[in-house]
């Protein structure tokens, strides 16, 4: 396997929703001390306040190897989380957070190359 296949397979698309800016800001923080080597890259805002949709924040993580150990995080409310990317690399994403987090799993979509979760975190 080459290493640009290797690398799409690590990457793992993250978006948070229902939380406030301050919520979205601690996720991307945890996400780039838990992946230092290929952590978030830059947090985008899609602002969609148009008829009530929601602002969507997204990164995306390169979760090639297992995350650092960051201990529990504060939030001041919840997040609504979705992964997407290869099965082992949302794995990883997914064992981070619940390590880090309270992690409600509120479904799953699984196929051969790809995986998508969606969670609802709240502080520890």
């Amino acid at each position: 396997m080459n290493s640009e296949a290797r690398h799409a397979d690590d990457a793992v698309l993250v978006t948070a929703t229902d939380c406030s800016p301050e919520c979205a800001r601690t996720l991307i923080g945890f996400l780039e001390r838990a992946f230092p080597d290929g952590g978030a890259e830059g947090m985008e805002t899609h602002a969609r306040d148009h008829q009530g949709q929601p602002t969507v924040w997204s990164t995306t993580i390169d979760a090639g190897r297992p995350a650092a150990p960051t201990g529990p995080v504060a939030l001041d409310g919840t997040v609504r989380v979705g992964l997407q990317g290869g099965p082992r690399a949302v794995d990883r994403v997914l064992s981070a957070l619940t390590e880090a987090f309270t992690v409600e799993a509120k479904g799953t979509v699984a196929g051969d190359q790809e995986r998508e979760v969606e969670l609802l975190l709240r502080s520890s």
